[in-house]
């Protein structure tokens, strides 16, 4: 009789207060290459019916993701001519997709990364901060440009325009603004501004790993 009553008692708490869920972690990684610093998502983040034909990522394990102007990015060497012009007024914007193997810690082995673990909520927000850069064709598709930097990669016309203080670097800050991480991306220059920063929150791989 008491144990019944114990029950009759108890019971309703565990039917109103369940155990509350552990939200499953993602990890992305902030990388330095040269003057410009990239996102790297999971493949799977982005939707598979963006890719146009003959450039389908969908099966890539991760995607490094670089945003600049169009002219200085495209350009394998350094224009100052190009960068003058980013400079001084507004300019169209490209993105550039390294598709990168499941282990992307070594691939980043002589380049500075970064580790970063988010909620699937925060890499939800983080994509579409991603895909409101891309410009799309009347059928919802990338608009490819000139093949990428990488033997894989390739460059895709971005929607928004590229203008000084808004460079690269403030683009990949704000990105990292979108999942949660605190900053102020104005700030946030230069390469290695924003990679300290991102020490604030995440683990040095590949080049110079365990260091913050």
């Amino acid at each position: 009789m008491i144990k019944t009553l114990l029950l009759f008692f108890l019971l309703p708490g565990f039917l109103v207060n369940p155990p509350l869920e552990i939200p499953q972690k993602e990890t992305i990684y902030v990388a330095s290459i040269s003057w410009h610093t990239v996102v790297v998502v999971p493949g799977y983040s982005l939707p598979d019916s963006i890719w146009p034909e003959g450039y389908d990522y969908s099966q890539a394990a991760y995607l490094e993701i670089g945003w600049g102007d169009r002219d200085f990015y495209q350009d394998l060497g350094f224009n100052l001519w190009y960068a003058i012009k980013a400079a001084l007024w507004p300019t169209a914007s490209v993105l550039h997709v390294n598709p990168l193997p499941g282990n992307v810690e070594n691939y980043y082995y002589n380049t500075e990364a970064v580790r970063l673990q988010v909620t699937r909520k925060e890499l939800e927000a983080l994509t579409q901060y991603l895909l409101k850069h891309f410009d799309f064709n009347e059928e919802g598709k990338l608009i490819p440009l000139q093949p990428g930097i990488y033997d894989d990669s390739q460059f895709f016309a971005g929607r928004t325009s590229y203008y000084f203080p808004k460079n690269s670097n403030v683009w990949t800050a704000q990105s990292l603004r979108r999942t949660g991480f605190s900053n102020i991306p104005i700030l946030l220059q230069t390469t290695g501004m924003v990679m300290n920063k991102a020490d604030n929150y995440g683990e040095r791989v590949g080049k110079n790993a365990g260091l913050k």
